[in-house]
């Protein structure tokens, strides 16, 4: 282990404070080219958040790349497209290619052949050792301290790096009350940080009928509404009632998961950000859920009034559950106020109709969300501006930064895996290239 004094001036040594993917990458690439590297991971192992990723097949990139829809960072207009113009898709495959790691593609999702995150956590592993790069594990970073050389002090003792990598992710799905321990090194290195806070992460509903639905999975439309903080919220939605105009308006669509608390899956995923944003502004968020996005509103009414007129006699039960989980459908019968034994009728022909309305525009009040260890990834972090375009801290050479330091999130679908490797390839072949 190389400590204070045991490192020679003028070696071209580089200190990687994080071994997940960003630093894992970094390190792979900085060693590649002839640098000494060292990791300095929190954790008893490195690459441990990388086994969860794409439910433990690692989506680790997505063909359809679009960095205006796929990225949110409050970075100035370019700069991060540039970033995937160094260094993007194509260059990422190329780079598990030429060293051993083949892929797979599904609609555009990359994984690795094998479909087990465990090979890409492996290749890196491998790589390391092979490049000898040197990994200390469970090994905390206490401060740092910029003099001619980088001095890192940690609770095994001291080293010194010619140049310094901040790869330490966020506490985005971890075990722990969020530890933004990196986010405080790069605050007391001077750096403008964007407070941190949850993204991808499932939503809190007011509704007590939440319960009733928990385990229940289905396609769905949802529809994200941000409002000012002073306006009032409804529980219940007609497509005729005018409401107040939204801020801003947010679309996702994919297999949501209805939970006791609230929402999740994909499409609440995609659109969570911009919820956990307006609520820690004191914002209204409302949620409006279509069960049936596949029908054309004109086709719709179609449906429905075959559907009506095919259950004449039958229970309004049976007439929903043909449409939806029977769960589903029993929330909304409570909603327009019929009872599951009712029969399809004239007397019953409006409610059924306001059941069908609500199945395309079924209204929630998001009031929460769950904390940063249910989150995929973590929004805010450093200023995107503070680097350049090799991850280099502007005013402080030899500094660099990637991962999930930087303000930078992106939507499910290998994006975030993608920004790592971004990030890292540059970082670490900036610092490689220090040296010539």
């Amino acid at each position: 282990m190389q400590r204070l004094g045991d490192m020679g001036v003028g070696m071209g040594n580089t200190g990687i404070i994080g071994g997940g993917a960003s630093g894992m990458m970094a390190a792979v690439v900085a060693a590649s080219a002839g640098e000494k590297v060292t990791i300095l991971e929190r954790q008893d192992r490195i690459g441990k958040k990388l086994l969860a990723t794409g439910n433990g097949r690692c989506n680790l990139s997505n063909r359809d790349f679009c960095v205006e829809r796929d990225y949110r960072s409050q970075a100035p207009a370019g700069q991060l497209a540039a970033c995937f113009s160094a260094f993007g898709v194509e260059e990422t495959l190329s780079f598990f290619r030429e060293r051993g790691l083949l892929t797979r593609e599904k609609n555009g999702y990359l994984y690795p052949r094998s479909l087990q995150a465990s090979a890409v956590l492996d290749f890196f592993r491998g790589e390391l050792d092979r490049l000898a790069v040197r990994v200390v594990c469970s090994c905390t970073v206490t401060n740092i301290r910029k003099q001619k050389r980088f001095l890192v002090m940690t609770d095994q003792g001291e080293y010194v790096f010619d140049r310094l990598i901040l790869a330490c992710g966020s506490a985005a799905g971890t075990n722990v009350k969020a530890k933004l321990g990196g986010f405080a090194l790069a605050k007391g290195l001077g750096l403008s940080v964007h407070e941190p806070f949850p993204s991808l992460v499932p939503l809190c509903c007011r509704e007590p009928f939440f319960k009733q639905l928990a385990g229940v999975r289905c396609l769905a439309r949802v529809s994200l509404g941000i409002y000012p903080a002073h306006a009032a919220g409804k529980r219940t939605i007609s497509p005729t009632e005018h409401r107040e105009m939204p801020e801003s308006v947010h679309v996702e669509e994919g297999e949501l998961q209805l939970t006791e608390y609230g929402i999740s899956g994909i499409p609440v995923f995609q659109c969570s950000r911009y919820a956990v944003s307006a609520l820690t502004e004191k914002k209204r968020v409302e949620a409006v859920i279509d069960f049936l996005p596949e029908y054309e509103q004109n086709e719709w009414e179609t449906v429905c009034q075959k559907q009506y007129e095919g259950c004449l006699g039958k229970s309004v039960l049976l007439l929903g559950s043909g449409l939806l989980h029977k769960k589903i459908v029993q929330v909304l019968l409570s909603c327009c106020g019929l009872k599951p034994d009712e029969i399809v009728g004239e007397r019953t022909r409006k409610r059924i109709f306001s059941m069908f309305a609500q199945m395309r525009a079924f209204l929630v009040q998001v009031t929460g969300y769950k904390p940063m260890e249910n989150a995929q990834v973590c929004a805010g972090g450093v200023a995107l501006s503070e680097v350049d375009g090799h991850m280099e801290v502007r005013k402080t050479p030899g500094l660099f930064l990637c991962g999930e330091m930087l303000d930078v999130d992106g939507r499910c679908g290998g994006y975030n895996l993608q920004w790592a490797w971004t990030s890292g390839y540059l970082a670490g072949n900036a610092t490689a290239g220090r040296n010539l």
